[in-house]
């Protein structure tokens, strides 16, 4: 092979490759742009609605409807919240067990019987 068909061989080969390698650019900023205008179209209807200006702090507690947090919670009233939801988690699943196995006709445990 004669020299200079090396130059012309790697004159096309870097040729192609940096053609490549353009398409594949193009490509990807497109998509970029692409995202990034959805991108800014989510973030329109995200903040439609919301409050302009800064309101400061706002406090929930003492409002109707939404709970107050244990931390501003008196502590006996906690104990005694944890104390009933755990004595109604025992009661259902006592109740649970008895649907089952009077489902399955097994004997009751003694334990499960609240009248004995």
């Amino acid at each position: 092979m004669l020299w200079w068909m090396w130059i012309v061989l790697w004159v096309a080969l870097v040729a192609v490759s940096v053609i490549f390698l353009v398409i594949v650019g193009f490509r990807v900023f497109r998509r970029g742009v692409r995202t990034l205008g959805e991108f800014g179209e989510a973030m329109d209807r995200l903040t439609v609605n919301a409050p302009v200006g800064d309101a400061g702090p706002v406090s929930h507690v003492g409002v109707p409807g939404i709970p107050v947090p244990a931390v501003f919670s008196a502590p006996e009233d906690v104990r005694a919240a944890r104390d009933a939801a755990r004595t109604r988690r025992i009661d259902d699943r006592r109740s649970r067990r008895i649907r089952k196995r009077a489902g399955r006709g097994q004997p009751q445990l003694l334990q499960d019987m609240p009248h004995l």
